[in-house]
């Protein structure tokens, strides 16, 4: 994405976590991005987005209000970018830990979405099961349970 973003982006050999620090103004903080199988097949990874705190653990739903708020999502879309250039036959599957933060990601989506096409296919999730059925090309008028993201190029 050409919005701004984090470059300094830590991996896991596998590709499967991700970490990076978020500047703002509660500080730094340390961002996980994870990538879970969660068919039978292992083709479609969950992303989960997380921070992880003071004691070691890492939060899922915590809202941090670090102030950069755009500038972690286009770290995240760089992020799925890294994953599925490494993991050509999967697929990123998305959505938020709540109702807010899903309609946050279909925001993001939908104003990104010109230069997102250009790597992904995008698909929005009609029902809350997790089948290949249940996912539509992206539509930015539509209320959607989740996304599906593939490499555009395998």
């Amino acid at each position: 994405m050409n919005e701004e973003r984090y470059f300094d982006i830590e991996s896991t050999t596998d590709y499967h976590l991700f970490t990076f620090i978020s500047q703002g103004k509660h500080g730094s903080l340390t961002k996980l991005v994870s990538f879970d199988a969660i068919d039978d097949q292992g083709k479609i990874f969950n992303l989960a987005l997380g921070t992880i705190t003071s004691d070691g653990q890492i939060d899922f739903t915590t809202t941090t209000n670090n102030g950069d708020r755009n500038k972690v999502l286009a770290t995240v879309a760089e992020i799925v970018r890294i994953f599925l250039d490494n993991n050509t036959e999967k697929s990123v599957y998305l959505t938020g830990s709540d109702e807010r933060r899903t309609v946050l990601y279909h925001r993001a989506i939908a104003y990104a979405y010109i230069e997102l096409i250009q790597s992904f296919n995008i698909y929005g999730q009609t029902s809350p099961e997790i089948e290949d059925k249940n996912f539509d090309p992206f539509d930015s008028t539509i209320t959607y349970y989740g996304f599906l993201i593939k490499n555009k190029n395998y």
